[in-house]
């Protein structure tokens, strides 16, 4: 080989040595740099074979690039998942400290100790204070003294030790941290123990699509992880994070514990209570200017401020004040007119009209009355011209006889009926919050100066074309009252009819009216055609009522007499429970009898004796006096004189004589409410200045009105309500 050939060969392998070490570099694998995090590992104690767990987030998952060292012994690595890496002790290691390492990066982890105990599982990994753990591991046997657990440093109740296994029972506030076990003097560590509370929830109460936030620890962070339920309805998790979960209430909540359940755990919560959607009785005022206070009246809006959200056409209003029945705001003005809408957690409800104007009504006093009534109207934008304001009672239009730019003072109208009422300035128009009622009391006929009637008068009835008839006792008749308040004596083929002492009267569908004569100890039958005969005889009878099958009730008039039922047929038997009753009884639909006892009662209470069978003394009311409304044994009467009637479907009217008050009863549920509430004396017109002097019977027409027996007045009194 020549010097020329030497140097193409020297010089040729040296190209291919480079090319070659450039090749070498081009196919070297950087190890990229993770971002680890370190949560836990555990167990932190036990011998050689242990496996220890890494916990964490962002790990590598290339075996390789892993290894590990305890006390500078190399431990192996095992397995790696971009959460969790698992390493196994070495043989021959000992006490110190253990650090793992990938690629270029080293973490030290802690002190490892090599001992006998230690703890290797804990299961469930969470739960509520209360529930119980099951610690896996080995040493926990003890001669020198008994085991000890701790959650995150608080000392756990342990229930049961073997040397392998211990039971605990998790403390209260035990938060996040790692179960210790403590042995003889030893000690191990093992993983991370989440604390799960319920520390309330908002709000309390609502209905189906209701969002509830769930306050509390040891949540998860993903949404599924969270399970949800609603006294055993599973709810949909909306949003979630350790410390706070917002779920929908589901179809079909009902009310009872909300839980949350983490992996087979379960934590009980408040009771969540539900409620129907809230309802809008009356808006004052329907229309006004910026600056103007609304008030919605209603029922089941929520006591916590911000629970509540009101719109206007559309546009959210902010709540100043609540309660469960009001709802107080100021108008922004600028929302249009539109309607009225209410939102309680969730739940909505849609109100009347608002009209955003200057013209509004705030209040109209009294809100009932009859024709001639002075009636103050409070507002906005009226005219200070009392002629260019223009009122009208159910389109009857009014004088008003004084106005400012806020009110209006005038009378309502003759013809008056009930309906709305409307106040026109200009080219606006303003409605009253609610209806003006035709309400109030009249006197159709009588009165303490006048000679209609004799003193005490005792029983009242109504027939099928508004006819009240009352029995006159001091005269010895029974008076027939036409709806026009015409007077004359009931008659019987063009003769008047007398008796010894008239007492109760009672009319049936027929029209034929029964009336009690105390002085003959007999109830005579008068017909529609003038026949006039005795019905029945016997005893001493009082006040009278009917029931649907045609069977009449009869007080018996003497100390602990009790009550008789009359049959269709004149035949009368002993009715089972009333003792002493005085006022007049009544029957509803259902053949349930209602009564007011003198003798276990004081007059006090209404007692009911079901169509069935069965007498309830109190059925409402208490033998102590008093005026109370309320539900059943809370609601209080001043003697029930006045009687008993039925008022529409499931109601019952009470008239309570010493209040000077006409109570309703809602058979259902008991509750005993006030109609209507007067004074003692003598005076016509709205309830607010409406006077009587006693309650002692009363009837119902076919309309609603109600006719009251004022004996102390000598009169037939007629109340208007609807």
């Amino acid at each position: 080989m020549n010097i020329q050939h030497k140097w193409n060969f020297s010089i040729g392998m040296m190209l291919f040595f480079l090319l070659f070490i450039g090749a070498c570099k081009k196919d070297k694998v950087e190890i990229p740099v993770l971002a680890f995090k370190i949560d836990s590992y555990y167990p932190n104690s036990g011998n050689a074979g242990t496996l220890v767990s890494i916990v964490g987030e962002g790990f590598g998952t290339d075996l390789p690039n892993y290894s590990a060292t305890i006390s500078g012994k190399v431990a192996e690595v095992i397995s790696a998942t971009s959460n969790t890496i698992v390493l196994r002790m070495p043989e021959g290691g000992s006490t110190g400290a253990l650090s793992i390492k990938y690629g270029s990066q080293n973490f030290e982890l802690g002190q490892y100790i090599y001992q006998d105990l230690s703890v290797k599982t804990v299961f469930p990994a969470n739960g509520p204070a209360g529930s119980q753990i099951r610690i896996t591991g080995e040493g926990f046997s003890s001669t020198a003294g008994p085991a000890t657990v701790f959650i995150n440093g608080k000392p756990a109740l342990v229930v049961s030790v073997s040397d392998q296994v211990i039971v605990a029972e998790v403390p209260l506030d035990a938060g996040f941290g790692p179960i210790v076990v403590k042995v003889n003097g030893k000690e191990a560590k093992g993983q991370n123990f989440t604390y799960q509370a319920i520390a309330s929830i908002k709000p309390l109460s609502g209905g189906k699509n209701t969002k509830v936030t769930i306050t509390g620890t040891g949540f998860e962070a993903l949404a599924v992880g969270n399970l949800v339920d609603f006294n055993g309805i599973t709810a949909t998790v909306l949003e979630a994070s350790n410390e706070k979960l917002v779920v929908l209430a589901p179809d079909g909540v009902t009310t009872g514990p909300l839980s949350v359940n983490i992996n087979g755990q379960k934590t009980a919560g408040p009771v969540f209570k539900v409620v129907a959607a809230p309802s809008i009785q009356i808006v004052t005022p329907l229309s006004g200017p910026q600056g103007a206070e609304m008030t919605i009246s209603g029922a089941l809006f929520s006591t916590v401020l911000d629970e509540n959200k009101v719109f206007i056409n559309g546009v959210s209003v902010p709540v100043q004040s609540v309660s469960e029945s009001q709802i107080k705001l100021v108008l922004p003005g600028g929302t249009g007119s539109g309607l009225v809408k209410v939102v309680v957690n969730d739940q909505a409800t849609d109100g009347p009209q608002f009209k955003d104007q200057t013209l509004g009504i705030l209040s109209v006093s009294p809100d009932n009355g009859l024709a001639g009534t002075t009636v103050t109207i409070k507002g906005s934008g009226f005219s200070t011209n009392a002629s260019n304001n223009k009122v009208y009672f159910n389109g009857l239009l009014t004088t008003v006889k004084t106005a400012t730019e806020n009110t209006l003072v005038l009378d309502a109208p003759v013809g008056l009926s009930s309906g709305d009422l409307k106040v026109v300035v200009g080219g606006q128009e303003a409605l009253a919050p609610q209806d003006f009622r035709r309400a109030g009391m009249l006197t159709l006929a009588g009165g303490p100066n006048s000679d209609t009637f004799g003193g005490f008068m005792a029983g009242i009835a109504v027939d099928n074309s508004g006819n009240i008839y009352a029995a006159d006792r001091m005269n010895g008749v029974v008076k027939k009252i036409t709806p026009s308040g015409v007077v004359s004596i009931l008659q019987a083929n063009g003769a008047n009819i007398t008796f010894d002492t008239p007492y109760g009267i009672a009319i049936d569908k027929q029209d034929n009216i029964y009336v009690s004569d105390i002085g003959r100890n007999h109830i005579r039958k008068i017909t529609p055609s003038g026949q006039n005969s005795v019905y029945v005889s016997g005893f001493a009878p009082g006040l009278m009522t009917f029931d649907n099958a045609g069977n009449l009730y009869v007080n018996i008039v003497a100390a602990y007499a009790g009550m008789n039922k009359v049959n269709t047929a004149g035949s009368f038997t002993k009715v089972s429970g009333p003792f002493w009753p005085m006022a007049k009884a009544v029957v509803d639909a259902d053949g349930n009898l209602y009564y007011v006892d003198s003798s276990s009662s004081s007059n006090n209470a209404v007692g009911r004796i079901a169509a069935g069978g069965g007498n309830e003394t109190y059925f409402t009311g208490s033998s102590d006096p008093g005026f109370e409304d309320g539900v059943g044994f809370a609601a209080r009467f001043n003697s029930i004189g006045g009687g008993l009637a039925l008022y529409g479907p499931g109601k019952l009217i009470a008239g309570d004589k010493y209040n000077y008050a006409l109570r309703e009863i809602d058979i259902a549920s008991k509750k005993v409410s006030t109609l209507v509430k007067l004074t003692s004396g003598f005076a016509d017109g709205a309830f607010s200045k409406a006077k009587i002097g006693s309650m002692d019977d009363m009837a119902v027409d076919k309309d609603g009105n109600i006719y009251i027996l004022d004996a102390q007045n000598k009169a037939i009194r007629k109340i208007f309500l609807k």
